[in-house]
C-alpha cells in the first residue's frame, strides 16, 4: 500500500486511488505531484482492501480501475457505488473497456478516462470535474427529497396536471380526498371531480394562469367535500401546480356555531316577545278573574269562565314559546302524562296538517316525575319530525301505556316506566343515518338545524328516562320513550267544572311592585278584596322609598323582576337588610331563570310566573305567610 501526500494549494481532496497495475498506479502519481492542485491520494490494488478502507474513510473522488486482481468489470464499479454512493467516481478504462466504462457513467460514475490518452493536466482537471459534479448531484438529490418529502407529507392535497387537466401526479392527500388509490388517481381528469362549476374554475385558470377560491368536488365515492383551491400554472412547461384543502369539517363547525348563535338570538327574541305577552295576558286574566267573582247574573260568570279558559289556551302557547327558547328551568314535577297529551292533541292535530291522520291511543298510566314544559318540547319535536318524515302524507300514530322491562334490552335497565310511542308511516332511515340520529346538529334536512332530536334526547336523559327509535327505509319510524314510573304517586284530582273557586284570606300589609300599571292595579284590588293592605310602586326606587316611609310592619314583598330605575335585584337586596322579617314573591314574564340570571337565589316556592290566576296567587300568599 502506498501513501502519495501532495502540497496542498486550493481546496484539497481526498483521492482514494484504486489501481492494480503499479506502472499504472505510479504514473498517475507523477501526473498528479506535477500538478499545483491540492490534493491527498492513496492508493490500493486490492478491491476488499478499498472496501475496508471505505468504511472508516470519507473519500472526495475514487479513481478507479474496474479490473484488479479479486474483482473485474462492471462487478467493481458496481460494488464501490454501493460502499460509497456520495462520492464522486472516476473510471480508469483501458481502451477495449470504453463500452463498459460509458456504461459505469450511466448508472452513477462522474466520469472516465482511457489509460495512455491522458496527461495530468487533463487528470487533476476530471478529478475536480467529477467531484463538482458529484456535489452538484448530491445537493440535486437533497433538494428532490425534500421535496419530494414535503410533497408526501402535506396534509393538504397536491395535484400535477397538464394543459388537458389529466393527472400527472398527486400525494397521499390528495388520494384520500379524492377517495381513489394514487395510481387510479393518476390515471384520471381533474374534471371528472366535479360539475360545471369546476369547469368554469378551470377555464379561468386557463386564461388567468392563476386562481384561488372555495368549490364542492365529488369524490370517486359520490361524497361531496368542500375545498379550498390554489391553481399555479407552469411550474414546469406545460405542468401544473393544484393544492386543494378540505375544509368541509371547518364549514361545517362554522355552520353549527352559526345556526347556534341564531337559535340563541330566536330564543332570546321569544323569551322576550312572551315576556311582554303574559304580561298582557296577567292583565286580562285579572280584571277577567274579577268580573268572575263580582259577577251577579250567571250569564257574567260564564263569559268570565270562558275568557279565563281562552287566556289557559294562550299561556300554554307562550309557554311553549319559552321551551323554544330553552328559557326554562328544569322544574320537575308528579305529571300525569295522559293529561299533557290531551292538553296537546288539538296543537299537533293542526301542526301535522290535513295530509296526515293523527292517531292516539291511551291507556290510564302512572305519574312520572319530569318537567312538563320539556316533556310538551319533546312530545311536539318528535310529532314534527314525523310530519316531515311524511311529505306526502301518511298515519302518525302516538300511543301511551304501562310498561315493565325484564332488563333483557340492555338500553333498557329492568322496571317499571311509562311507554311512550311516537310512529309514522314516512320515508324511514338507514342504519347509519339512525346510528347518528340523536347528535347535536346532525340532520338530514336540506333547511334542518339538527338540534330538535339531540334536545329531546337530552330532555328524556334529564328526566331520568330512555328513548330508542327503530326505522326501516320506506315503511317509517318509531320512537319509544320510556320514562320511570312513580310508585305510590298521589294524583292531586282537579276541582270538578263549576266548583267555587277559593280565594284564602288575610289581613297582613303587602308591598306590590310591578311597572305595568293595569296588571298592578288590577292585582291590588284583588288582594284588598281578600283582605290585605296593599302598598303599590311602580318601580324598585318607589318601592325602596315606600318601605324606608312606612312605620307598620310589611308582611310580604311581591315585585317584579325587570322594572326602570331600581330592578328587582336592588329591591330585594335593600328590604333583606331594612325588613328581614319581610317574606319575598317574586313575579315575572320570563320564566324562572330570569330569577337566577338577575343574580336572585331563591325557593321555587317563592317565584311565580305570569299570566296567573288570582286564585294561584292567593293561595301561593298565604303559603308563604303561614309557614
Amino acid at each position: 500500500m502506498t501513501t502519495l501526500a501532495l502540497e496542498t494549494r486550493q481546496e484539497t481532496l481526498s483521492v482514494l486511488l484504486i489501481e492494480d497495475n503499479l506502472v499504472d498506479a505510479k504514473l498517475v502519481a507523477r501526473q498528479l505531484q506535477r500538478s499545483s492542485e491540492g490534493l491527498n491520494c492513496r492508493h490500493v490494488s486490492r478491491l476488499g482492501d478499498a472496501l475496508q478502507i471505505l468504511k472508516a474513510i470519507q473519500f472526495d473522488v475514487i479513481l478507479l480501475d474496474l479490473n484488479l486482481e479479486d474483482s473485474s468489470g462492471y462487478e467493481t464499479f458496481s460494488r464501490i457505488l454501493s460502499a460509497a454512493s456520495s462520492t464522486a467516481i472516476l473510471v480508469l478504462s483501458g481502451s477495449d473497456d470504453e463500452e463498459l466504462a460509458i456504461r459505469t457513467v450511466r448508472e452513477g460514475a462522474q466520469d472516465y478516462l482511457v489509460k495512455g490518452f491522458f496527461d495530468g493536466r487533463l487528470l487533476v482537471r476530471s478529478i475536480r470535474y467529477a467531484f463538482e459534479r458529484k456535489q452538484s448531484e448530491e445537493a440535486l438529490r437533497r433538494s428532490e427529497a425534500t421535496v419530494r418529502a414535503i410533497f408526501e407529507n402535506s396534509m393538504d392535497a397536491i395535484v400535477i396536471v397538464d394543459g388537458e387537466a389529466a393527472v400527472l401526479e398527486a400525494n397521499s392527500a390528495a388520494a384520500q380526498l379524492m377517495g381513489l388509490p394514487r395510481e387510479e388517481l393518476v390515471r384520471t381528469r381533474l374534471l371528472d371531480f366535479g360539475d360545471e362549476e369546476l369547469e368554469n374554475v378551470w377555464h379561468h385558470f386557463q386564461n388567468s394562469r392563476r386562481a384561488r377560491g372555495r368549490i364542492r368536488i365529488r369524490r370517486g365515492d359520490g361524497a361531496q367535500r368542500l375545498v379550498d383551491y390554489s391553481f399555479n400554472a407552469d411550474i414546469l412547461p406545460e405542468r401544473h401546480l393544484l393544492e386543494l384543502r378540505d375544509v368541509t369539517e371547518q364549514q361545517n363547525l362554522e355552520d353549527q356555531l352559526r345556526q347556534s348563535q341564531k337559535m340563541d338570538a330566536v330564543g332570546r327574541l321569544a323569551g322576550g316577545v312572551a315576556h311582554d305577552f303574559n304580561n298582557i295576558l296577567g292583565i286580562i286574566s285579572g280584571y277577567a278573574e274579577l268580573m268572575q267573582m263580582n259577577a251577579v247574573e250567571s250569564a257574567q260568570k260564564y263569559r268570565a269562565e270562558k275568557m279565563l279558559a281562552a287566556i289557559e289556551k294562550a299561556a300554554l302557547l307562550t309557554k311553549q314559546l319559552l321551551a323554544f327558547g330553552r328559557r326554562q328551568v328544569l322544574s320537575p314535577k308528579l305529571l300525569n302524562v295522559s293529561v299533557v297529551l290531551a292538553e296537546l292533541s288539538g296543537m299537533m292535530r293542526v301542526m301535522v296538517g290535513a295530509e296526515i291522520q293523527l292517531s292516539i291511543h291511551q291507556e290510564n298510566v302512572g305519574m312520572v316525575h319530569a318537567d312538563q314544559g320539556q316533556l310538551e318540547q319533546t312530545i311536539l319535536n318528535l310529532a314534527a319530525n314525523a310530519r316531515d318524515a311524511m311529505p306526502n302524507g301518511g298515519i302518525l300514530s302516538i300511543k301511551l301505556e304501562n310498561h315493565v322491562s325484564t332488563g333483557s334490552k340492555p338500553q333498557i335497565p329492568a322496571g317499571d316506566y311509562v311507554l311512550l310511542s311516537v310512529a309514522d308511516t314516512g320515508i324511514g332511515m338507514d342504519p347509519d343515518t339512525q346510528s347518528r340520529i340523536f347528535e347535536p346538529f346532525f340532520t338530514t334536512k336540506k333547511n334542518g338545524s339538527g338540534l330538535g332530536l339531540s334536545t329531546v334526547y337530552g330532555i328524556v336523559k334529564q328526566s331520568g328516562g330512555h328513548i330508542t327509535v327503530e326505522s326501516q327505509l320506506g315503511i317509517g319510524s318509531t320512537f319509544k320513550i320510556y320514562l320511570p314510573l312513580v310508585s305510590s304517586a298521589k294524583v292531586e284530582i282537579p276541582s270538578p267544572e263549576g266548583a267555587k273557586p277559593v280565594h284564602p284570606r288575610g289581613n297582613e300589609t303587602i308591598l306590590l311592585v310591578d311597572d305595568e300599571d293595569e296588571l298592578r292595579n288590577a292585582t291590588a284590588e284583588y288582594l284588598e278584596s281578600c283582605g290585605y293592605r296593599v302598598l303599590k310602586a311602580s318601580n324598585g326606587q318607589e318601592a325602596i322609598e315606600i318601605a324606608d316611609h312606612f312605620h307598620d310592619k310589611i308582611s310580604l314583598l311581591i315585585s317584579d323582576i325587570v322594572m326602570p330605575k331600581t330592578n328587582g335585584r336592588g329591591l330585594l337586596g335593600h328590604i333583606c337588610k331594612t325588613r328581614p322579617d319581610t317574606c319575598v314573591l317574586v313575579i315575572s314574564g320570563y320564566a324562572d331563570d330570569a330569577v337566577i340570571r338577575h343574580g336572585i337565589f331563591l325557593e321555587t316556592t317563592c317565584f311565580l310566573q305570569k299570566p296567573f290566576t288570582f286564585q294561584l296567587l292567593g293561595s301561593k300568599i298565604r303559603k308563604l305567610l303561614d309557614r
